[in-house]
C-alpha cells in the first residue's frame, strides 16, 4: 500500500491566529457581479490545484502550529467541495460556512450557515444570476429546522441595492432561518463601479435606515452598536487608512496561489482593498467588541 506523502504549510511565522478563513475552491456556479474572489490582484486562477488530503493535511497542522480554534470555510462556492469542507470543519472547536445555497443547506448541527442573498428576488436576480432567488428559498425551507443548525441569510448592501433593504426583509422574515445579517461593500482600491460609494459619507444615510430597519425588524441580527462604528465619523478608527487598526489583521486568511500552495492576502477580501471605504461587518463588529471591552461605549 502506498502512504500518501503531503506537502508542508507555507511558514506564516510564529503567530497565534485564534481564528482563520480559507477558501477551498475557486470555483464557483454564479458570477455574482460584485465578488472580491475574482479581483485581479486575488490569487484567483487556480482551481482546485491543492488535493482534499494535502488541504486537511495543512489545515491539521496549521491548527496545531498557531492554536487556530475557528475556522470559517468560503469560496468560490465551498459546497462544491462539500466532503472536503465537512471532513475539515472537524478539525475546529468552532467552524462555519459561508455559501450561495443552491446547492442545498447543509446540515451542521452546532454550526453556522451563512447564505448570501442580495436583495429581493428581482433585484437580486440581477447580480447573482436568473432563478438563484427562488432556489434559495426553496433549499431554506427543505431544510431539517430542527437540526440545531444555525441559518441566516446575508446580504451585502451596495450602492446598487441599497435602496431595496426594507423590500428584501419583508421577502424573506418569514422564511424559516435563525435571521438576517447585513454587511456592506468593500470596494477595491480606486474603484469606481455600481457598487461602491464614492466616500464613507455617501453611505452614511444608508446606514440609519437600516438602524431604523432592524429597530422595527426584530430578525435583523446585525449588532446596532457595530453598524453605529460604520458611520464617516467613526469608521476609520475600526479600520485605519490602510487597516493598520483592524481588529482582523488577527485572523489569518488562507488562499490557494500558485503552485496550489496557501498564500495568506493583506485582508480577508484580497489583496486590492480600500480599507478607507470598507464595509465588512466582521471588521466594525470584532471593533465594536474590542472598544465596548476597553470601556469606550460604556456599559
Amino acid at each position: 500500500m502506498t502512504i500518501p506523502v503531503f506537502e508542508e504549510p507555507t511558514d506564516f511565522g510564529d503567530v497565534k491566529f485564534a481564528a482563520a478563513l480559507v477558501l477551498v475552491t475557486n470555483a464557483c456556479n454564479l458570477r455574482c457581479q460584485h465578488c472580491f474572489v475574482y479581483r485581479e490582484e486575488t490569487p484567483n486562477e487556480s482551481r482546485d490545484k491543492m488535493s482534499d488530503g494535502n488541504m486537511l493535511y495543512q489545515l491539521r497542522r496549521l491548527r496545531d502550529k498557531h492554536d487556530i480554534r475557528s475556522m470559517l470555510f468560503m469560496g468560490g462556492e465551498p459546497m462544491i467541495k462539500s466532503a472536503l469542507v465537512f471532513e475539515a470543519m472537524q478539525l475546529f472547536e468552532q467552524s462555519a460556512i459561508v455559501t450561495n445555497g443552491t446547492y442545498g443547506i447543509p446540515s451542521l448541527p452546532g454550526r453556522l450557515v451563512t447564505v448570501s442573498l442580495d436583495g429581493p428576488k428581482e433585484l437580486n436576480d440581477q447580480i447573482r444570476g436568473e432563478g438563484v432567488f427562488e432556489k434559495v428559498k426553496q433549499a431554506i425551507y427543505k431544510h431539517n429546522l430542527k437540526d440545531d443548525t444555525t441559518v441566516m441569510l446575508q446580504m451585502t448592501v451596495t450602492k446598487k441595492n441599497a435602496g431595496s433593504m426594507e423590500q428584501f426583509v419583508d421577502e424573506v422574515e418569514q422564511w424559516p432561518v435563525s435571521g438576517i445579517a447585513f454587511t456592506f461593500y468593500v470596494p477595491g482600491k480606486d474603484e469606481k463601479s455600481e457598487f461602491a460609494w464614492d466616500d464613507l459619507m455617501q453611505r452614511d444615510d444608508v446606514i440609519s435606515t437600516l438602524l431604523q430597519l432592524k429597530r422595527r425588524h426584530p430578525m435583523i441580527k446585525s449588532n446596532a452598536g457595530a453598524l453605529r462604528m460604520m458611520f464617516s465619523d467613526k469608521a476609520l478608527t475600526a479600520t485605519g487608512a490602510a487597516g493598520e487598526n483592524c481588529s482582523l489583521k488577527r485572523m489569518l486568511p488562507l488562499y490557494v496561489g500558485e503552485g496550489g500552495r496557501f498564500e495568506r492576502t493583506f485582508c480577508c477580501y484580497g489583496n486590492d482593498v480600500d480599507c478607507t471605504r470598507c464595509g465588512a461587518y466582521a471588521v466594525f463588529n470584532s471593533a465594536f467588541k474590542r472598544d465596548r471591552g476597553a470601556g469606550v461605549h460604556g456599559a
